[in-house]
């Protein structure tokens, strides 16, 4: 019986042993919960600097390829103004030659195809069961049909939208003449400048975490660019300018026995140059 006493424990010995692991879990628990707490503060603020610009790098990538060549009629793009609920919710609608984001399904070749001419618009919608945020989507149709500005597949862009506003500006000026609507038809040409203003709010991970780590809650801000557009590409959307196929100027110059014109092809190769746009 002495000797079963001596290998055993004491009570004593038992409570702090359960004392010492007690402060060991609590250190790590702890731990892990400041940790959480940083990682869910870089989340906030990484999502809410960096949503704005890339939508606003969608939009700027999509606006510099808008189709200016082979064009017969002035309906290329369309920016019209709207509210929802007392915010701006206005929509932008244009032809561009470019590959399709989204695949088109071909069912006599039974292949998925991307189309070099789409239509896209970028839309604002209300978000069912919120009127807080609007929903802003963008808008791809395949190839040109005769409603270059209605149609094709959504797809939704952020569903946390406080309000989105185009402004265009006709010609470049110290003090810009702003409209709140634009149409190539009626007006006859492209705008020379874009004003784009967004203000959207992230869904945080945990405010309080935000809050503690940046001094404030960031979680909405709001984004403003500008957009131009070449006047190269302006001059020849005005004038209708069409490529040629090669050798096709040779055959008629040798057939009229004229000179070479140079001014169109050097036009065509400036504005191609120019054609992506810049911030």
């Amino acid at each position: 019986m002495s000797n079963l006493r001596k290998a055993g424990f004491t009570l004593m010995e038992v409570l702090v042993s359960l004392f010492i692991s007690a402060m060991i879990m609590t250190a790590i628990l702890s731990s892990l919960d400041s940790t959480q707490r940083a990682v869910d503060a870089i989340h906030n603020l990484i999502q809410t600097e960096s949503t704005g610009p890339k939508l606003m790098a969608l939009l700027r990538e999509d606006l510099s390829r808008i189709a200016v060549y082979d064009m017969d009629g002035y309906e290329v793009l369309s920016g019209t103004s709207h509210t929802l609920h007392g915010a701006d919710a206005d929509r932008l609608d244009f032809i561009a030659h470019t590959q399709s984001r989204i695949p088109h399904y071909d069912p006599l070749l039974d292949v998925y195809v991307r189309a070099p001419l789409v239509e896209i618009g970028y839309w604002v919608r209300e978000r069912p069961g919120s009127s807080d945020f609007l929903e802003l989507y963008r808008r791809e149709d395949f190839l040109l049909d005769e409603e270059p500005f209605r149609g094709g597949n959504w797809a939704m862009l952020n569903n946390r939208i406080i309000n989105f506003s185009l402004l265009y500006a006709g010609e470049p000026a110290y003090e810009p003449s702003w409209e709140e609507e634009w149409n190539s038809m009626d007006m006859g040409g492209l705008p020379f400048l874009f004003e784009v203003s967004m203000e959207l709010e992230i869904q945080p991970r945990k405010s309080s975490e935000s809050r503690l780590l940046l001094g404030a809650n960031r979680s909405r801000l709001e984004f403003q660019d500008f957009l131009r557009i070449p006047e190269p590409v302006r001059w020849s959307f005005r004038n209708r300018i069409h490529p040629t196929v090669p050798g096709e100027d040779e055959a008629e110059q040798g057939a009229t026995g004229a000179e070479p014109g140079v001014e169109q092809s050097d036009i065509l190769r400036g504005s191609e140059a120019s054609t992506p746009l810049k911030p």
